[in-house]
This record gives structure tokens, sequence and C-alpha cells, in this order.
């Protein structure tokens, strides 16, 4: 029986494909590929192969092949996927005319190898329009975040949400954080991590959103050199702590992280002086283009944290990676360099409602970008579509530069009822500052109070000189 993996709740986002050369004449194109390493090739249904590299188009019916490399797609419904070496990706179907009219379609197969996704419009409005199919097990999403590994049997991974695993014997609901291993088409799920989710013997309906990974340690955040584990990371975070009494964004130009084998952070050791440090105790997901990483905690602990102290964290959004070197930062200052950037990750957005003391994740994904005037040491930013606790919001403004560290506060939020400003803390990553990396925060003051918070990448698309001032 293949392994489906069924939408339930719409997920969305950021990480993708582009490619090198042009389909032909006739094909349509489903999206294109971000970037590539290695020898990403497509083969097309007449049995034709052409490399694909960053930028390039794929189509539908063309066959994924990433060998030795690996690669990002995005789709043009905004879906976005991210394949390990030696993984064959087929699209099936599939459809999108820009919204949702009931056209729209999106089926795929995974031959062999493993992926990660967070899927775009297509499966939204109705789930049964988006399909991934494997073998083994079918996989209901009813959550955002959730990995598929392909070694002696499917063992399946739940960040946020719930997630069904069925097979001819039965299915299981996994809540999250909870994992289970299937080991042949026939076969009970076993459940690995028990929280407490229910059982059932009933299979899903309606087939949603199948997708399947295999061969890969957690999913997206992989798709690229993982991040090693050791001294000189940045980090930032922005989330709620004592249990949603108190809210806080931090940013720390020197310390030590610790990553999981998926790049996800797991512990970060404060240095230069200030010491304390923050430790994940559940992790909502996370990921990594290679350069600089992001992610979410349901929950943590922050210890000895100066002006902070010890306190349990929740649902925390992080940026971590190894900041531009201050030779970098000096040099793009005295040459008056400016930079823009286009969004390429982002966590999903969470609000914590402090009469209920409900958090709620939004389920759509996020817009924005960035540039940055380095002789002048200031950064303007937008961040719109932030979708989350039943409102809609967007936040701009100017944050400051030092070193490679980017903070500002005051910021402009629209949407909502009576928001308030937003802060933002962050760093530029990389040679020349390739990279930037963005927590947020602001407050909605309609009503009953909404804290939210997220986690925005953003990567360089072009480098500049600002001209001088003429007086």
């Amino acid at each position: 029986m293949p392994i489906e993996l069924k939408l339930r709740d719409s997920a969305r986002v950021a990480l993708a494909i582009s490619a090198a050369f042009p389909l032909s004449a006739y094909a349509v194109s489903a999206g294109h590929i971000d970037f590539a390493i290695g020898a990403v090739t497509a083969l097309s249904t007449d049995g034709r192969t052409r490399p694909l590299s960053k930028g390039s188009d794929f189509a539908p019916g063309e066959t994924i092949s990433t060998g030795d490399g690996r690669c990002q797609m995005r789709f043009t419904d905004g879906a976005q996927v991210s394949l390990q070496p030696g993984t064959q990706y087929r699209i099936d179907e599939y459809r999108f005319n820009g919204k949702n009219d009931g056209e729209e379609k999106g089926f795929f197969s995974l031959i062999k190898g493993g992926f990660r996704t967070i899927t775009g419009l297509v499966g939204k409005a109705d789930k049964r329009a988006y399909k991934v199919t494997t073998s083994v097990a079918t996989i209901g999403i009813r959550g955002t975040e959730f990995v598929v590994l392909d070694q002696n049997g499917v063992t399946v991974s739940t960040g946020e949400g719930s997630v069904e695993v069925c097979t001819s014997a039965g299915c299981i609901v996994l809540a999250s954080g909870e994992s289970a291993v299937v080991k042949d088409s026939s076969g009970t799920p076993l459940r690995v991590t028990n929280k407490g989710a229910d059982t059932t013997s009933a299979k899903p309906s309606p087939p949603t959103v199948k997708i399947d990974y295999s061969k890969n340690d957690e999913g997206l955040a992989a798709i690229t050199s993982a991040l090693p584990s050791g001294p000189g990371y940045a980090m930032s975070m922005a989330g709620m702590r004592d249990g949603g009494e108190s809210t806080f964004v931090r940013g720390h130009s020197s310390g030590t992280a610790t990553f999981s084998n998926a790049s996800e952070l797991t512990k970060f050791v404060v240095d230069g002086g200030e010491g304390g440090s923050y430790s994940a105790k559940t992790i909502a997901g996370g990921f990594t283009d290679g350069l600089i990483g992001w992610g979410r905690w349901t929950l943590g602990h922050g210890v000895d944290v100066p002006s902070f102290g010890d306190h349990p964290l929740e649902n925390t959004h992080y940026v971590v990676g190894k900041p531009t070197s201050s030779d970098d930062m000096t040099s793009l200052s005295l040459a008056n360099k400016v930079g823009t950037y286009t969004l390429s990750g982002y966590t999903l957005p969470t609000s914590y409602q402090n009469s209920t003391g409900i958090t709620t994740t939004g389920s759509s994904g996020i817009t924005g970008s960035l540039s940055a005037d380095f002789g002048s040491h200031s950064v303007d930013y937008n961040v719109n579509n932030i979708s989350v606790g039943g409102a809609t919001y967007g936040i701009n403004g100017s944050a400051s530069i030092s070193g490679a560290q980017i903070s500002g506060s005051g910021g402009s939020v629209s949407g909502g009822c009576c928001a308030g400003s937003a802060r933002v803390e962050g760093f530029f990553v990389g040679a020349n500052a390739v990279r930037a990396g963005l927590v947020y925060q602001f407050s909605d003051f309609g009503g009953t109070t909404k804290r939210i918070s997220g986690a925005a990448v953003f990567t360089q698309q072009t480098q500049g000189t600002r001209p001088p001032v003429v007086y």
C-alpha cells in the first residue's frame, strides 16, 4: 500500500528550487529551483534529461533527481520542497492558476530518497488536491511540520500539530513531539514516543496531503550542509517565558551553539562576558540553508541570563549562524555599500492570548524584504502576511547595525485591532553579509492582548555603492 501523506491543516512557506536550462516551448512551468548543489537533473516524460541549477524551471511530469547533490524547489503556489542526495521526486500532476479556483492540483511521487516540504496554496481549500505517494504507510497530515525517514522501514516524526499514520493493519494519531515506526505495509505502526495521542483502526478520510520523505535526517533542515556544533555563533530569540506572563526578545553576538543531526538548535551558551544559556525541551522545527539556521522551540529554558535569570520558555523563535566578520562589516561600511535582500526562510508565527493562555500557530507563509545601508549602519525591513490568531499583520521599520548585529524597536504594525510597535533583533551572516536573520515581536491590544512572535531569514540579492550626497 502506498504511503500517502494527507494534508489536514495547511502549512505554508519557505525553501525552494530553480533550474538552469529552459523547458521546452510547450512545457508549463510548475516552479523553479532556488538552489542546486551537485548533479541535479530533470527527466521528462519523453525520456530527455537536462541539468538543473539555480533559477531553472521544472514542469509537470518531470522527475527531479539529485544524485549526489541537493536542491530546493519552489512551486508557483508558494510550496517549498527540499530534496536530499540520492532522491528521485516525480511531479505527477500539477495545476495552479494563481488562486484556489477548484482546478488546482499537486500530485507527487517519491521514488526514492527523501525530502521535507512546507505546502503552499494547493491543498489549502481542498485537502484532496494535494498528495505525495510512497510505500509502506499512509500518512495524513493534520499539523504543519513533520518528517518521514525511509531507513529500515519508515519513521514518522511530528514537529507541530498531529499526524495520522495508517497501514492495512490500522492507524495511529501522533501528537506534536511523537514518533512512530512502520516496518512494512501490513504491520501496525509502532509508537516510539507516547504522549497520549489517540489511536483508531479507521483509515483517514479524505486523502489529502501525501508527502513522502526517505533517508533524511529531519528534512529541509538538512538540505544543505548541516550547521556544526561549536563556538563562534550569533543567536537571536523572541518568545514567551514564565507560562506566558512575560515576553522577551534577545540578541547575542557570540556563543557556543549545539545542534541536532537535523541542524535544529538545541542549546546556546552565551559568551563574550554576557553569560547564561538557553536549552530546548521540545522542538517544533528547525531549518538551515547551510549558512544560517532558524526554527522554534515549543518549550525551553533560560539559565543565568543577565537581566533575565532562570525562566521556562515557550514558543521561542530563533535565528542562529556565524556572524559576518568584523573585517567584512568594516569594509562594507567604509565603501558605503548597500544591499537588498529577499525573504528566503521563516518560522510560522505564534500568537499568545493573555486572557486564555492559549497559543495559536499560523498556518500560512509570510512575505518580506530587507535593505541594508552599511555606510549609515541602518536596516529597513518589512514582514507582511503575518496571519495568526484570527488576524493578519504587517510590520515595517528601521533598525541599527552594530558590528554584525541588527537591533530595532518602534517598528510600525498594521492589521489587527490596536497593534503596538514591533521590535526586531538579528544579525548578518556569511562573507559580505550574504544572509540576514531577524526575530520579531509585537502586541495587539484589541479586546484581549495578543503577543505575536516569529523569525525571518533573508538572502542578499544585490549589493552596490550608495551614491555620495551632493550638497
